[in-house]
């Protein structure tokens, strides 16, 4: 196969990485609890085209009902009403499903979720604007399984890291533009999904044919 026709390869499997201590970035401001977003494309020999470590600015509401759910311990009979990924209320109670974002490959319900949308983010926002889906035709990225970095602090500040890979093979450039996480929510053991961040990245980030892109984001806590 010519070199230009090489399909780029997703990642299989789940996994735990451990950060070092000296490689925990800082952007969040003492007392915040936020995130980073770290976004890097690499070509199919691995040379990094492109990386930016930004501060994620855009938690929204249903990040703060789910937590609501769990620290108040919402039972079955009295559960919390809120709006899913497909714009539907849903009732959820307290479970251990709750922030699952352990999507697999080629899972678009529930993990780090890419699209070409550039509508400014909005505290209401349920989901990503215009989903990239996974496979391999025009406009398509492949997703690969979520990975997690385990919990790792500093003097100051406490992170641990979502990861998920998005191959591009669709034979043209794809411009991602908003990137979320999505994760399960849970009532009567029926699943449901739900947006908890959704950020607009200034001018996009290009993921030519045959490169991936790389998605980090750092949940941070920090004093």
């Amino acid at each position: 196969m010519p070199e230009a026709e090489k399909k780029p390869e997703v990642k299989l499997g789940l996994k735990v990485d451990v950060i070092k201590e000296e490689e925990i970035k800082h952007i969040i401001l003492p007392g915040e609890v936020g995130a980073i977003l770290e976004l890097t494309v690499t070509d199919k020999d691995g040379k990094v085209t492109d990386h930016r470590v930004i501060k994620s600015k855009s938690f929204v509401r249903q990040f703060l009902e789910l937590l609501w759910i769990q620290a108040f311990q919402i039972p079955e009979v009295a559960p919390y009403n809120m709006r899913d990924t497909a714009n539907t209320l849903r009732d959820i109670c307290e479970s251990g499903y709750i922030f699952a974002s352990d999507g697999g490959i080629g899972i678009e319900t529930h993990g780090i979720i890419v699209g070409t949308g550039t509508t400014a983010p909005a505290i209401s926002d349920y989901k990503i604007e215009t989903a990239i889906a996974h496979g391999t035709a025009a406009g398509q990225l492949q997703y690969s399984a979520v990975t997690f970095g385990a919990p790792a602090s500093d003097a100051t500040t406490s992170q641990f890291t979502i990861t998920r890979d998005f191959a591009n093979a669709s034979g043209a450039s794809i411009t991602v533009n908003e990137i979320g996480l999505y994760v399960k929510g849970y009532l009567y053991n029926v699943t449901y999904y739900f947006m908890t961040i959704r950020d607009v990245i200034s001018g996009g980030i290009a993921v030519p044919n045959g490169q991936t892109l790389t998605v980090n984001y750092r949940p941070q806590a920090v004093i």
